[in-house]
């Protein structure tokens, strides 16, 4: 069952907190965890890819060409790991801030409603409730509330949490078919 799942981007979108945030997430509901991440020597302002293994038993080799789920909200981290992408099974890319179109891409307007929801510094953490709105991870709302009460910017977070949780409703279609 190893569900991969990367968030994409460049320096500063807080991307390695993504994987953080829901890699602290899994491991309380009790799923073995493997996080990596990559970014460029410039950090701020250059690519970053962060992503998760997540496996009901232990994982044996968290090195992957491809991802189960993968959220894009830039254009740099896209080409980039453009690869990667294209091998990908469900690709969100946010509608505003990524240009570029493969197959087996979904656009999503993360950062229009992160901005209209007044979380658009937390875009990181509406990405992360996209995915845990897939339903591919079984996931308690205490265990989020949990993890996120012991960050800073609780009330925000939690807000852009719930947020994209409720944008991937729009997208069950898009997560159906890795629930199989």
């Amino acid at each position: 069952m190893p569900i991969s799942i990367a968030f994409l981007g460049r320096g500063g979108q807080g991307i390695v907190f993504a994987g953080t945030i829901l890699s602290e997430i899994m491991f309380n509901e009790g799923y073995y965890i493997s996080q990596l991440q990559s970014y460029g020597a410039e950090v701020r302002g250059g690519t970053v890819i962060a992503y998760v293994v997540v496996d009901e038993k232990p994982i044996e080799n968290p090195f992957i060409e491809s991802f189960d789920i993968a959220v894009v909200i830039h254009e740099d981290g896209l080409k980039r790991w453009s690869e990667h992408i294209k091998r990908s099974r469900a690709v969100i890319v946010d509608r505003d801030l990524v240009k570029t179109r493969y197959p087996n891409m979904v656009e999503a307007p993360l950062s229009k409603k992160a901005l209209e929801n007044n979380v658009y510094t937390s875009l990181n953490i509406v990405a992360v409730g996209l995915v845990l709105g897939s339903g591919i991870l079984r996931v308690s709302e205490d265990t989020i509330d949990n993890v996120l009460k012991t960050r800073r910017g609780y009330e925000q977070n939690i807000k852009a949490v719930k947020l994209g949780i409720d944008m991937a409703e729009n997208l069950k279609n898009v997560f159906a078919y890795l629930k199989e």
